[in-house]
């Protein structure tokens, strides 16, 4: 998309870095000299996908670019969690860009008081249910039973924040409830609210901008990326065209493909033509807003299943939250892992063990788990050797699907269809 000179010489350049600084790519581009780059060959660089580095993320990092990095995980909604790596320059640039998007959304600043559905704390692994660190309220979305909900209102009303920040299904459970209680919008202070790390669907925007108003935009990026798009107020979602570049592949005779990104600026650890997977239209059109970025349109991507045992509700994320608490503890412990609610109260974890899994750490694993989930929920642990992805990114987590009567009057067992 958009092959123009400037990026072109963007290309060479950081081609030429990751080549000359990085192991993984003095091996990946080994056969690419830089400054014969063309759109053509370009292309024929292999695509990057997520399982050709989970293990081995330090690889791709720079020589000179080993100091005061910033770690984080992708949220493994694939199974497998992702270690990312970036630096000053690029923290302190990718955070200028979404703030950019953000003040012309709705005026909002980085020192405005937020309210954010999270899973747990990046550094130190909190789960409160909720917390006011700094200028943001943090609101579980492991637990969103109704007690919780009603709970997480009154913090809003208490604290004040001036905008909300979510995962677009936790945002649309909670407009339902908004909505159900016909609770006064007007006792909040939320004058902007942003959707992100899942596919917004059109059920979920209707919910959320029916309890909130018009004030909801969509946030498109990942963990790996940060933003690459945000809505404006026309609901166009616009790229950013100069701190990326966009292919689609694979595309189908409707022009929808898969998403491939290269990060033109993060030199620190270079993702080139990196298989988000996410499926997008590949036209790309001007918007009537005003803003003359281009905009995609995403038309599949990440979605989000909630767990739901009787009258409690809970983000499957707390699964990952476990396995990033267990590889934290014992690093390359649990290298896959696929959540299957087998019944409503019968919870099984096919799990790929890493070099230092044990039966002490698959015992810690189950109580970890355990404790999160309501009383008499069985959870079984199976090893395997390989967990196939059949899903792609739209699920790590199957719901329950009722099982068949054996034919006389007994329930097969949900367990035994897959030990």
């Amino acid at each position: 998309m958009n092959w123009s000179m400037e990026k072109l010489e963007k290309l060479k350049a950081l081609l030429s870095y990751a080549k000359g600084n990085s192991n993984f790519y003095h091996k990946q581009l080994s056969n690419f000299n830089p400054e014969e780059l063309d759109q053509d060959i370009f292309t024929r660089i292999p695509i990057l996908y997520k399982e050709d580095i989970i293990g081995k993320e330090e690889t791709l990092l720079t020589i000179s670019r080993r100091n005061n990095l910033t770690t984080e995980y992708t949220s493994g909604s694939t199974g497998s969690p992702l270690k990312c790596y970036k630096g000053i320059s690029e923290v302190l640039r990718k955070t200028k860009d979404l703030w950019t998007f953000r003040k012309e959304n709705a005026r909002v600043n980085p020192k405005d008081l937020y309210a954010m559905f999270y899973a747990f704390t990046e550094n130190d692994l909190k789960t409160d249910k909720i917390q006011l660190v700094d200028n943001a309220l943090y609101l579980s979305m492991l637990n969103m039973s109704h007690d919780n909900l009603n709970d997480y209102y009154e913090a809003l009303k208490e604290y004040k924040p001036k905008w909300l920040l979510g995962v677009p299904s936790a945002l649309y459970i909670f407009s339902n409830h908004i909505i159900k209680n016909n609770y006064n919008i007007n006792e909040l202070s939320i004058k902007y609210v942003e959707a992100n790390g899942e596919m917004l669907f059109d059920y979920q925007k209707k919910a959320i901008q029916r309890a909130f108003g018009p004030i909801l935009y969509n946030h498109y990026g990942c963990r790996e990326f940060w933003c690459l798009g945000m809505s404006c107020h026309e609901g166009n979602m616009h790229i950013l065209n100069e701190r990326f570049y966009y292919e689609v592949v694979n595309v189908d005779e409707k022009g929808i493909g898969e998403l491939v990104v290269t990060d033109l600026s993060n030199k620190t650890w270079p993702l080139i033509r990196y298989h988000i997977g996410d499926l997008v239209h590949k036209e790309l059109m001007n918007c009537s807003c005003g803003n003359e970025s281009p905009i995609i349109k995403i038309t599949g991507g990440r979605s989000q299943d909630y767990l739901k045992i009787e009258d409690w509700t809970a983000n499957p994320i707390l699964f990952h939250y476990v396995v990033i608490k267990m590889n934290r503890l014992y690093p390359d412990s649990v290298r896959q892992f696929k959540i299957i609610q087998a019944a409503e109260k019968v919870l099984l974890m096919e799990l790929v063990p890493g070099k230092n899994y044990s039966r002490m750490i698959k015992q810690k694993l189950k109580e970890e788990i355990k404790e999160r989930l309501p009383n008499q929920t069985e959870f079984k642990v199976i090893e395997r050797d390989f967990i196939p992805n059949k899903f792609g990114k739209f699920k790590y987590f199957e719901t329950y699907k009722r099982k068949e009567n054996n034919g006389d009057g007994s329930k097969k067992s949900a367990i035994s269809n897959y030990s």
